[in-house]
């Protein structure tokens, strides 16, 4: 930016359990300040529904950014956000939400998928870069159209949760859809740049109910917003980028030799390449976009912190801190509880991509105890990490693994058991805060402070090396995980 030699980016980062905001300094690429979080839950159903109320997440926002933008010390030069990927709600004729937020997570479409696969066939996945899944827009948006279709009627515009809180704070005509928000819906043709007509007209909607492709910033808040916000009446708003690609923006994985391992709620494994034209997307994966001229080609997990948070409420472990049941889990030898399990919590994703796969531990004895099945878990999404290893081995075959997440980051005994698992060393990142770090610096890499392959990358905590016996013992274990895989699968 010509003049400007000092100041910092407000980053919004909007989660599937929280909105956060930090303060970033445009020359060290540093957090500043002390940030400020608002936590949300989603709401579920019994059917598999997961909604969240759109306007609690427009306020949600504005709370965050105002309390943030009174930290700054120097200029606000523009306001970064990331959301959640593959997420949208309807909004009527008034610019008011029609439906709440039909997360990523929400699992009540599998028939339609099915509906889908038969319809758009194999090509499909090489035209979006997504396959077919619950977790992706074109599914939901076909259930809603059955289950509802007055909603769906009623609805002039579907929108990104992001695309929502820029409706409400800038107005209609301003609004549009970053290319990484546009990449990872299904929706999307990834060569050309614009939204799939095929995909379109099979769901019975036009593009213009959609919003425009772009990643222009906006600025110019409407009111009450200008007056909540004066620091940020008429810096640049950048559009929502999903939160998968600022996460390895964010810890450094920005080239095609680093891989980033995340765990948080969920958990993944993606790499990133430059380029303009889309690379084929290997078999079990998806391939999305941080944005105009870089890829991204990896694999997802629904269960990842999820599992853990579900063990400790579900099963009786040791009535202690974190601290001692993680030194408990550590005691354990590698798969020595005798059990197999598949860690489906929240149904699976990379790279089988089978909604109706359900969790299961097999070779439960009385003589079981609590903290073996919880090490068993932990191993069990290890091992599904191998696969999705495996997958990526076409594209990376060698490289750097990045571990980040808080999820990783909080469990030590975790990231052993997942490095030994791979066989392969894996490097801590120090950054607590990814998501919202690479939204900065895409950010700033738009307002000319450079790129983000050129930002300082987060020291490294530390490197672990994995054990080869460990591995070797890790080895047999996914074996028998795929075994019992295939048996619950064809039983399914």
């Amino acid at each position: 930016m010509s003049g400007t030699t000092s100041g910092v980016i407000l980053a919004l980062d909007m989660g599937t359990s929280s909105t956060r905001a930090l303060l970033y300094d445009v020359t060290t690429c540093r957090a500043v300040g002390e940030g400020y979080s608002i936590k949300h839950e989603a709401s579920t159903t019994a059917d598999g529904g997961a909604t969240l109320n759109a306007d609690a997440l427009v306020e949600e926002a504005v709370l965050c950014a105002a309390r943030v933008s009174q930290q700054a010390n120097t200029p606000i030069l523009g306001v970064a956000f990331c959301s959640f990927w593959h997420s949208f709600l309807g909004v009527d004729s008034t610019g008011h939400a029609r439906t709440p937020v039909l997360l990523w997570s929400d699992r009540r479409s599998a028939d339609q998928v099915q509906e889908l696969k038969e319809i758009l066939g194999d090509l499909y996945l090489q035209r979006t870069g997504c396959p077919l899944h619950t977790s992706f827009v074109p599914g939901r948006l076909r259930w809603l159209a059955t289950d509802d279709p007055t909603a769906f009627t009623e609805s002039l515009r579907f929108l990104s949760p992001g695309e929502y809180i820029y409706l409400r704070l800038f107005g209609a005509e301003k609004v549009t859809c970053s290319v990484s928000m546009a990449s990872a819906s299904g929706l999307l043709h990834q060569a050309s740049g614009e939204w799939d007509s095929e995909t379109l007209h099979t769901l019975g909607v036009t593009s213009e109910r959609l919003s425009p492709i772009a990643d222009t910033p906006v600025t110019g808040l409407l009111s009450p917003y200008r007056e909540r916000l004066p620091q940020l009446a008429e810096v640049p708003w950048f559009p929502a980028v999903g939160d998968g690609a600022c996460s390895n923006v964010g810890c450094g994985a920005t080239t095609p030799d680093r891989l980033a391992l995340m765990i948080g709620t969920s958990g993944a494994m993606r790499v990133m390449t430059p380029g303009t034209t889309p690379p084929e997307v290997p078999s079990g994966l998806w391939r999305y976009q941080p944005g105009a001229g870089r890829f991204m080609l990896g694999g997802a997990l629904s269960n990842g912190g999820i599992v853990w948070a579900w063990l400790k409420k579900t099963i009786h472990l040791p009535d202690a801190s974190d601290d001692v049941i993680e030194a408990e889990v550590a005691s354990l030898a590698p798969d020595s509880h005798g059990l197999t399990v598949l860690p489906f919590i929240a149904g699976e994703r990379a790279p089988l991509w089978r909604d109706d796969l359900r969790a299961t531990i097999h070779g439960l004895s009385a003589a079981t105890r609590p903290i073996e099945i919880a090490r068993a878990h932990l191993e069990a999404v290890a091992l599904r990490f191998v696969r999705l290893r495996s997958a990526l081995r076409s594209v990376a075959p060698y490289g750097e693994i990045i571990g980040t997440g808080a999820g990783l980051l909080a469990s030590p005994t975790w990231a052993h058991i997942i490095t030994d698992a791979l066989g392969e060393p894996m490097h801590l990142s120090s950054e607590e805060q990814a998501s919202s770090r690479g939204a900065a610096l895409l950010a700033r890499e738009a307002l000319g402070f450079g790129s983000v392959e050129s930002a300082p990358t987060p020291p490294i905590v530390t490197t672990l090396h994995p054990n080869p016996t460990h591995t070797a013992i890790y080895q047999k274990a996914a074996l028998r995980q795929e075994l019992l895989l295939q048996r619950i699968g064809d039983w399914e």
